[in-house]
């Protein structure tokens, strides 16, 4: 029987990037694009900087690793919707049709559905709870749902705490989505069965990350505080597959994997349980252990994603999806919060990822849209490191104080954070090229839209 998913090599490799290019060309030069353009004010040589730095960014992400085949769908990434599809064709037009980066819809907003979890992990940033009533009003869950979408993301991700600790209102969340957004979910596996996995399938269920953080059994349990957490998610893993979603691994390394004969192990389970992907997100100053403060990340994880990706040994085995090994650094795409992400906790704040714990605002005071365009101003630019290590004192510090301030008062407090992180770090590697061309042309282009702003 064929592999569900394959990584892509060789020939069909430029195949694809062929079929991708066109794609984006005839989103360059489809009427409907042209209009949106028209009334932002975007020219046709806007639009066609922006079709040069995606293919800068498109080069980055494949960089260290393979494009996966799943049915008739390609995955770039697992961050990113399936080629073809309606929710790609969108991503792929806000590029193209946003020059100003602070206009440019996220990539991703993830929402919390509960803050209920039966496990216990010391590294997560929801600090679960079994309490349903701080839970977030379903309606309001549903409204914003649609206001995500209504302002342009492409890919939605449903998260918790554990999403099937609820299942019943998960499932009603689920099937509110449209079917043109790309729809995944995180899960530790608790809850997982052939018949709800096929469920959430047939009601518009993409893809899935299932937490599995070591190849024995009882590290695994330990680490998520469950004596069933291996098994519930090797047992999930097999149910999402047999009904047809996207099945991923999502890691936190423990430290024996900076050992890479160790890590190598996981790898070797990995390819046995037949995930399409890992993703690989080292430990953060967040949750529990924030008080622990900032522990650097290891170069060895950074090194191995590049040698696994070289050696044929592994050219079959799921690509590693290197979020926090190397493409939050320099040579890469940096921080890649409000652009490529957004996060809506179980209390409602309006965080630029599940580790950032500072907030733009909160969905029980304020529409999602007031906020999101707060959101969208404090990130003018990407930046290289990663904000709760490089921000530690004053993600801290604003954590001590947010249960006393408003709304917006934590978006001013939270904007200041996002100013002096940008101005600590630089322009990652695949937008310095084209940096100072951006610049020059995002000046024209407000200069042209807005003429009663001086030079």
């Amino acid at each position: 029987m064929a592999p569900l998913f394959s990584n892509i090599t060789g020939l069909p490799v430029h195949i694809t990037n062929l079929k991708i290019f066109a794609n984006a060309l005839q989103a360059l030069f489809d009427t409907r694009n042209r209009v949106i353009r028209k009334a932002k004010g975007v020219s046709f040589g806007d639009a066609f900087f922006n079709f040069i730095k995606l293919s800068f960014l498109q080069k980055t992400v494949l960089r260290y690793r393979h494009m996966v085949r799943f049915g008739d769908k390609v995955l770039l990434d697992s961050t990113f919707p399936p080629f073809p599809s309606p929710a790609f064709y969108k991503r792929i037009s806000n590029y193209i049709n946003n020059l100003d980066l602070t206009g440019l819809p996220s990539g991703i907003v993830s929402i919390s559905t509960t803050n209920c979890c039966p496990y216990s992990c010391a590294f997560c940033s929801t600090n679960a709870k079994h309490n349903l009533d701080t839970d977030l009003d379903e309606e309001l869950l549903k409204n914003t749902i649609r206001q995500v979408e209504n302002l342009g993301v492409a890919t939605l991700i449903l998260h918790g705490g554990e999403p099937m600790y609820r299942y019943d209102r998960f499932l009603r969340l689920v099937k509110h989505v449209s079917k043109d957004t790309c729809l995944w979910m995180f899960t530790t596996g608790y809850g997982v069965t052939a018949e709800n996995a096929a469920e959430l399938k047939q009601n518009g269920l993409f893809g899935v990350w299932v937490s599995l953080d070591h190849y024995r059994p009882e590290i695994h349990n330990k680490m998520r505080g469950n004596p069933e957490a291996f098994q519930n998610a090797c047992k999930a893993i097999e149910h999402f597959k047999n009904a047809g979603v996207y099945t991923c691994l999502s890691l936190v390394p423990p430290p024996d994997f900076l050992d890479p004969e160790e890590f190598k192990k996981f790898y070797n389970l990995a390819r046995d349980l037949g995930v399409a992907e890992i993703r690989v997100m080292e430990l953060k100053p967040s949750g529990r252990e924030a008080c622990r403060g900032v522990i650097p990340h290891s170069p060895i994880l950074e090194q191995l994603q590049k040698d696994l990706f070289k050696d044929p040994a592994y050219q079959a085995y799921p690509p590693l999806n290197g979020l926090s090994t190397w493409l939050e650094k320099d040579p890469a795409l940096g921080c890649q919060c409000r652009f490529e992400y957004l996060f809506i906790t179980s209390t409602g704040e309006v965080q630029p990822c599940e580790a950032t714990q500072i907030s733009f605002g909160n969905i029980k005071d304020e529409p999602f849209p007031e906020i999101y365009k707060r959101a969208c101003k404090a990130f003018p630019r990407p930046s290289t490191g990663c904000i709760p290590m490089v921000m530690y004192s004053e993600v801290r510090e604003f954590d001590k104080m947010k249960d006393r301030l408003s709304s917006q008062e934590k978006s001013v407090i939270s904007t200041k954070i996002m100013k002096s992180f940008q101005d600590r770090g630089i322009i990652p590697g695949a937008y310095r090229a084209l940096w100072s061309h951006y610049e020059k042309r995002l000046k024209t282009y407000r200069k042209r839209n807005s003429p009663e702003i001086p030079d």
